[in-house]
Protein backbone atom coordinates (compact mmCIF):
# COMPACT_ATOMS: atom_id res chain seq x y z
CA UNK A 1 0.00 0.00 0.00
CA UNK A 2 1.32 3.47 -0.88
CA UNK A 3 1.98 6.00 1.85
CA UNK A 4 0.74 9.50 1.14
CA UNK A 5 3.22 12.29 1.83
CA UNK A 6 1.26 15.25 3.22
CA UNK A 7 4.25 17.37 4.26
CA UNK A 8 4.19 21.01 3.03
CA UNK A 9 6.25 21.72 -0.06
CA UNK A 10 8.56 24.63 -0.84
CA UNK A 11 7.80 27.24 -3.50
CA UNK A 12 10.22 25.62 -5.92
CA UNK A 13 8.71 22.19 -5.30
CA UNK A 14 5.22 23.54 -5.86
CA UNK A 15 6.25 25.16 -9.15
CA UNK A 16 7.84 21.91 -10.30
CA UNK A 17 4.78 19.88 -9.29
CA UNK A 18 2.40 22.24 -11.07
CA UNK A 19 4.54 22.13 -14.21
CA UNK A 20 4.78 18.32 -14.02
CA UNK A 21 1.02 17.91 -13.63
CA UNK A 22 0.36 20.16 -16.63
CA UNK A 23 2.89 18.35 -18.82
CA UNK A 24 1.88 14.83 -17.75
CA UNK A 25 -1.74 15.68 -18.58
CA UNK A 26 -0.84 17.22 -21.92
CA UNK A 27 1.95 14.98 -23.21
CA UNK A 28 1.69 11.78 -21.19
CA UNK A 29 4.34 9.99 -19.18
CA UNK A 30 7.02 10.47 -21.85
CA UNK A 31 7.64 14.02 -20.54
CA UNK A 32 11.30 14.62 -19.70
CA UNK A 33 12.70 16.18 -16.54
CA UNK A 34 14.23 18.91 -18.70
CA UNK A 35 10.80 19.80 -20.08
CA UNK A 36 9.44 20.04 -16.55
CA UNK A 37 12.30 22.37 -15.58
CA UNK A 38 11.60 24.66 -18.54
CA UNK A 39 7.87 24.73 -17.82
CA UNK A 40 8.51 25.54 -14.15
CA UNK A 41 11.11 28.21 -14.96
CA UNK A 42 13.80 26.53 -12.86
CA UNK A 43 17.02 24.72 -13.62
CA UNK A 44 17.14 20.99 -14.24
CA UNK A 45 19.35 20.72 -11.16
CA UNK A 46 16.56 22.26 -9.08
CA UNK A 47 14.14 19.59 -10.28
CA UNK A 48 16.58 16.82 -9.37
CA UNK A 49 17.26 18.46 -6.01
CA UNK A 50 13.65 17.75 -5.03
CA UNK A 51 12.88 14.62 -7.08
CA UNK A 52 15.38 11.85 -7.72
CA UNK A 53 13.84 10.76 -11.03
CA UNK A 54 10.69 10.96 -13.15
CA UNK A 55 8.99 8.13 -11.24
CA UNK A 56 9.40 10.06 -7.99
CA UNK A 57 8.10 13.25 -9.62
CA UNK A 58 5.08 11.46 -11.09
CA UNK A 59 4.30 9.91 -7.70
CA UNK A 60 4.39 13.35 -6.06
CA UNK A 61 2.26 14.91 -8.80
CA UNK A 62 -0.44 12.26 -8.39
CA UNK A 63 -0.41 12.78 -4.62
CA UNK A 64 -1.16 16.47 -5.18
CA UNK A 65 -4.15 15.57 -7.32
CA UNK A 66 -5.66 13.15 -4.79
CA UNK A 67 -4.99 15.11 -1.58
CA UNK A 68 -8.68 16.21 -1.31
CA UNK A 69 -9.78 12.57 -1.13
CA UNK A 70 -7.33 11.80 1.66
CA UNK A 71 -8.16 15.04 3.48
CA UNK A 72 -11.80 13.92 3.63
CA UNK A 73 -10.71 10.92 5.73
CA UNK A 74 -8.97 13.12 8.31
CA UNK A 75 -9.35 13.12 11.23
CA UNK A 76 -10.00 9.37 11.22
CA UNK A 77 -11.35 9.57 14.78
CA UNK A 78 -14.58 11.34 13.78
CA UNK A 79 -17.84 9.41 13.48
CA UNK A 80 -18.36 7.17 10.46
CA UNK A 81 -21.45 8.93 9.01
CA UNK A 82 -19.54 12.23 8.89
CA UNK A 83 -16.58 10.48 7.26
CA UNK A 84 -18.80 8.91 4.60
CA UNK A 85 -20.46 12.22 3.76
CA UNK A 86 -17.11 14.05 3.63
CA UNK A 87 -15.59 11.41 1.37
CA UNK A 88 -18.67 11.46 -0.87
CA UNK A 89 -18.41 15.25 -1.33
CA UNK A 90 -14.67 15.04 -2.04
CA UNK A 91 -15.16 12.16 -4.47
CA UNK A 92 -17.79 14.05 -6.49
CA UNK A 93 -15.44 17.03 -6.76
CA UNK A 94 -12.64 14.69 -7.85
CA UNK A 95 -14.76 12.90 -10.45
CA UNK A 96 -15.96 16.17 -11.96
CA UNK A 97 -12.49 17.69 -12.21
CA UNK A 98 -11.36 17.93 -15.84
CA UNK A 99 -7.71 17.43 -14.92
CA UNK A 100 -8.42 14.15 -13.18
CA UNK A 101 -10.43 12.92 -16.16
CA UNK A 102 -7.53 13.89 -18.45
CA UNK A 103 -5.10 12.06 -16.18
CA UNK A 104 -7.22 8.91 -16.33
CA UNK A 105 -7.31 9.05 -20.12
CA UNK A 106 -3.55 9.56 -20.27
CA UNK A 107 -2.83 6.60 -18.00
CA UNK A 108 -5.11 4.27 -19.98
CA UNK A 109 -3.35 5.29 -23.18
CA UNK A 110 0.13 5.00 -21.65
CA UNK A 111 -0.40 1.86 -19.54
CA UNK A 112 1.00 -0.60 -22.12
CA UNK A 113 4.21 1.45 -22.44
CA UNK A 114 4.47 2.65 -18.84
CA UNK A 115 2.69 0.08 -16.62
CA UNK A 116 4.55 1.21 -13.50
CA UNK A 117 3.06 4.71 -13.79
CA UNK A 118 -0.48 3.34 -14.12
CA UNK A 119 0.05 1.05 -11.12
CA UNK A 120 1.46 3.94 -9.08
CA UNK A 121 -1.65 6.00 -9.78
CA UNK A 122 -3.94 3.14 -8.75
CA UNK A 123 -2.05 2.61 -5.48
CA UNK A 124 -2.06 6.30 -4.56
CA UNK A 125 -5.48 7.38 -5.78
CA UNK A 126 -7.53 4.25 -5.10
CA UNK A 127 -5.77 1.61 -3.01
CA UNK A 128 -4.66 3.94 -0.23
CA UNK A 129 -8.07 5.62 0.04
CA UNK A 130 -9.79 2.21 0.22
CA UNK A 131 -7.36 1.01 2.91
CA UNK A 132 -7.91 4.09 5.08
CA UNK A 133 -11.68 3.84 4.69
CA UNK A 134 -11.51 0.13 5.59
CA UNK A 135 -9.71 0.99 8.84
CA UNK A 136 -12.42 3.55 9.70
CA UNK A 137 -15.10 0.95 9.07
CA UNK A 138 -13.28 -1.76 11.02
CA UNK A 139 -13.16 0.56 14.03
CA UNK A 140 -16.88 1.33 13.69
CA UNK A 141 -17.65 -2.40 13.52
CA UNK A 142 -15.52 -3.03 16.61
CA UNK A 143 -17.54 -0.47 18.57
CA UNK A 144 -20.90 -1.72 17.35
CA UNK A 145 -21.64 1.32 15.18
CA UNK A 146 -21.76 -0.73 11.96
CA UNK A 147 -22.83 -4.29 11.22
CA UNK A 148 -19.80 -6.57 11.43
CA UNK A 149 -18.73 -7.67 7.94
CA UNK A 150 -15.46 -7.70 5.99
CA UNK A 151 -14.34 -4.02 6.18
CA UNK A 152 -12.28 -4.30 2.99
CA UNK A 153 -15.34 -5.45 1.05
CA UNK A 154 -17.48 -2.73 2.63
CA UNK A 155 -14.97 0.00 1.73
CA UNK A 156 -14.70 -1.18 -1.87
CA UNK A 157 -18.48 -1.41 -2.17
CA UNK A 158 -18.94 2.14 -0.88
CA UNK A 159 -16.35 3.59 -3.27
CA UNK A 160 -17.95 1.68 -6.15
CA UNK A 161 -21.34 3.11 -5.26
CA UNK A 162 -19.94 6.63 -5.22
CA UNK A 163 -18.24 6.19 -8.57
CA UNK A 164 -21.21 4.66 -10.35
CA UNK A 165 -20.89 5.20 -14.11
CA UNK A 166 -20.09 8.91 -13.91
CA UNK A 167 -16.33 8.51 -14.08
CA UNK A 168 -16.71 6.30 -17.14
CA UNK A 169 -19.06 8.78 -18.81
CA UNK A 170 -16.50 11.53 -18.43
CA UNK A 171 -13.60 9.27 -19.37
CA UNK A 172 -15.25 8.38 -22.67
CA UNK A 173 -16.55 11.88 -23.40
CA UNK A 174 -20.24 11.06 -22.91
CA UNK A 175 -22.85 13.50 -21.61
CA UNK A 176 -22.24 13.81 -17.88
CA UNK A 177 -24.46 14.76 -14.96
CA UNK A 178 -24.52 18.33 -13.72
CA UNK A 179 -23.27 19.32 -10.28
CA UNK A 180 -26.70 19.18 -8.61
CA UNK A 181 -27.46 15.71 -9.96
CA UNK A 182 -24.02 14.42 -9.03
CA UNK A 183 -24.36 15.75 -5.48
CA UNK A 184 -27.74 14.03 -5.29
CA UNK A 185 -26.17 10.76 -6.42
CA UNK A 186 -23.57 11.03 -3.65
CA UNK A 187 -26.22 11.63 -0.97
CA UNK A 188 -28.28 8.70 -2.22
CA UNK A 189 -25.24 6.38 -2.25
CA UNK A 190 -24.39 7.30 1.35
CA UNK A 191 -27.97 6.75 2.51
CA UNK A 192 -28.31 3.36 0.79
CA UNK A 193 -24.95 2.19 2.11
CA UNK A 194 -25.76 3.24 5.68
CA UNK A 195 -29.08 1.39 5.53
CA UNK A 196 -27.42 -1.72 4.11
CA UNK A 197 -24.81 -1.84 6.90
CA UNK A 198 -27.05 -0.68 9.77
CA UNK A 199 -25.09 2.54 10.32
CA UNK A 200 -27.11 4.97 12.43
CA UNK A 201 -27.04 8.59 11.22
CA UNK A 202 -26.18 11.42 13.58
CA UNK A 203 -29.21 13.33 12.32
CA UNK A 204 -32.52 12.37 10.68
CA UNK A 205 -31.82 10.74 7.34
CA UNK A 206 -32.60 12.76 4.23
CA UNK A 207 -35.47 11.30 2.23
CA UNK A 208 -34.16 10.26 -1.17
CA UNK A 209 -36.36 9.36 -4.09
CA UNK A 210 -35.46 6.34 -6.14
CA UNK A 211 -33.35 7.51 -9.11
CA UNK A 212 -35.50 7.66 -12.18
CA UNK A 213 -38.08 9.80 -13.88
CA UNK A 214 -39.01 12.92 -12.00
CA UNK A 215 -35.95 12.93 -9.76
CA UNK A 216 -32.72 14.91 -9.77
CA UNK A 217 -31.00 12.02 -11.57
CA UNK A 218 -33.22 12.13 -14.67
Amino acid sequence: MATLDTRPVSDHQQRVLQAACALFLRDGYRVSMGAVAREAGVSKQTVYAHFDNKDTLFHAAVEQLVLPLHASLTPESRDLPSTLHALARAHQTYVMDHENVALGRMLIAEAPRFPAAAKAFFRIAIDTVAARLSRCMAEAMEHGRMRREDPDVAAELFLSMLHGLEGDRRLFGMRARGQKAQDGWARHAVTVFMHAYDILPDEPARTNKKPGKGTEFS
